[in-house]
């Protein structure tokens, strides 16, 4: 499976976010029923817990704009909401008493078609953090376990500059 590229144009910046494509802008429609304008998302969001809610807010908007299942799109939310969570509470260590971090994440996703009728969103989710499990924990946290019960693969890159979880979504009816 092919996966956008980690690298970003964008200068770094707190909950900076580019969104490809607009609802307004007239698109073609491709062989799977995608929108050239609106078929990728890609956001720059600062290290900080207020950009868990903006990624859900525009991924939740973007799936809207491409007729997305609602069911779907929620399960495809919540994977975001982990995902971006564990990005800066693990990889940049944030917490509740940290107001910033110079830090970014980075979210890539693109729809492709998958099948006959059938659509699929590949994503990726990178930081440039080191992610280490929090030791006061006994058990691990549910956020991996959560992701991988509502995705058909996810694979996680973890090097010392950071770690990219790459998503592909579970098929969706085109609509």
């Amino acid at each position: 499976m092919a996966f956008p590229s980690s690298h970003d144009e964008h200068a770094p910046g707190r909950g900076r976010s580019e969104v490809n494509g607009s609802a307004e802008a007239p698109a073609a429609r491709s062989a799977h029923g995608l929108s050239h304008a609106l078929d990728r998302l890609r956001l720059t969001l600062g290290a900080d817990l207020v950009s868990v809610s903006l990624a859900r807010e525009k991924v939740a908007a973007w799936l809207t704009a491409n007729t997305w299942p609602p069911a779907n799109a929620g399960e495809l939310v919540m994977v975001v909401s982990e995902a971006v969570s564990n990005s800066i509470e693990h990889g940049y260590r944030v917490g509740p008493d940290m107001s910033e971090h110079p830090g970014i994440v980075r979210l890539h996703a693109r729809i492709l078609g998958d099948g006959p009728g059938y659509r699929c969103i590949d994503m990726t989710i990178a930081d440039d953090g080191r992610w280490i499990e929090p030791s006061h924990r006994m058990q691990p946290g549910h956020g991996l376990f959560l992701i991988r019960a509502l995705v058909a693969e996810l694979r996680i890159d973890g090097r010392p500059d950071g770690t990219t979880l790459s998503i592909r979504s579970r098929p969706a009816p085109v609509r």
